[in-house]
C-alpha cells in the first residue's frame, strides 16, 4: 500500500483497509496509540504513521487471531523492545562521536596518521 499524501479522511482509510468507520472508531477507543489528528471541523485525520500502526492492529487481530487485549499487550511489548533497542543505539552513537573526537585530536597532534575507509 503506497501512501502519497500527508492526511487521510477516516472513510479513505476504511477503504483501504475493507472495513466499516464505526469499526475505526471503535478501534481508536481500544487502542490509546490510534489517535488520528482532527481537523477544525472535527474530521478525523490520518497520518501515513496512523495507517501503519493501524496496518499492525489489523494484522494482529484480523490475521493472527489476537483478541483486543491480547493486540494491545503485543503492541506494547513491542514498544518496549524499541525503547530498549533506542538505548543501544543511543549509547553506540555517543562512543561513535567519543571516538571520533579521539581520532581527530590525534590527528592534530600528529601522533598518528589516519588512512580514510574505502567502503
Amino acid at each position: 500500500m503506497e501512501l502519497t499524501k500527508r492526511y487521510y479522511s477516516i472513510s479513505e482509510v476504511a477503504q483501504m483497509f475493507d472495513m466499516n468507520i464505526s469499526k475505526l472508531r471503535f478501534w481508536e477507543e481500544q487502542f490509546p496509540s490510534l489517535q488520528p489528528k482532527r481537523d477544525r471541523a472535527g474530521d478525523r485525520k490520518y497520518t501515513p504513521d496512523d495507517i501503519k500502526h493501524l496496518q499492525e492492529i489489523v494484522e494482529l487481530i484480523d490475521n493472527q487471531g489476537y483478541t483486543i487485549e491480547g493486540a494491545k499487550k503485543a503492541l506494547e511489548g513491542k514498544k518496549k523492545k524499541k525503547n530498549v533497542n533506542q538505548k543501544v543505539i543511543d549509547k553506540l552513537v555517543e562512543v561513535k562521536g567519543f571516538m571520533e573526537f579521539l581520532r581527530d585530536s590525534l590527528e592534530k597532534s600528529g601522533d598518528i596518521e589516519v588512512e580514510e575507509d574505502e567502503a
